[in-house]
């Protein structure tokens, strides 16, 4: 049976973040870390939350060309506020994004990654925005399950959305 994977180009609105920075790690805990020592700066019923039940893992877009190493775990805000020490503020400049569904296991998860970015090589019209500072994201809802708070190799479905920013080719 072959797998359909949606690839969509949407326009996310500007928004602004509280982060905590992370890096990769083998056994892919870092973002975990980074989500727990977010949330317990920056609770789940703090009132500069905005209403997206989701967190978001926020990558460097120039790193796609090498090895990704660094991440942020953040949470969207109406407002910074004040920030507590060891939390970033981010601001998402929004824009037009590739966007694809990940909603299955880790081999389903990598299909999708090869299907955007094979997209994206396909394109006659976009390529990533790896411009320096720009970050793509992916969105981790809460429901039915948030996977930030399950170890990565107890996790049996992925689900997330994948949001990279893009930008048209130059002729």
């Amino acid at each position: 049976m072959q797998e359909t994977i949606a690839i969509d180009l949407i326009e996310v609105a500007p928004f602004k973040a509280l982060a905590v920075r992370t890096g990769m790690t083998p056994d892919k805990s870092g973002t975990r870390a980074a989500w727990s020592q977010l949330t317990a700066q920056v609770p789940l019923n703090d009132e500069r939350l905005t209403d997206s039940p989701s967190a978001y893992v926020f990558i460097p877009q120039e790193q796609w060309s090498g090895e990704v190493d660094t991440l942020w775990v953040g949470l969207a805000v109406h407002e910074f506020g004040d920030v507590p020490d060891g939390i970033e503020k981010l601001e998402m400049g929004g824009g037009l994004c590739v966007s694809a569904q990940v909603n299955g296991d880790e081999a389903h998860m990598w299909r999708v990654y090869e299907a955007i970015f094979g997209w994206l090589d396909q394109s006659p019209d976009y390529e990533i925005d790896s411009s320096e500072g720009v970050l793509g994201m992916e969105t981790v809802p809460f429901e039915p399950l948030n996977a930030l708070t399950v170890p990565y190799s107890e996790l049996q479905t992925f689900h997330f959305t994948m949001l990279y920013p893009v930008r048209k080719k130059s002729s």
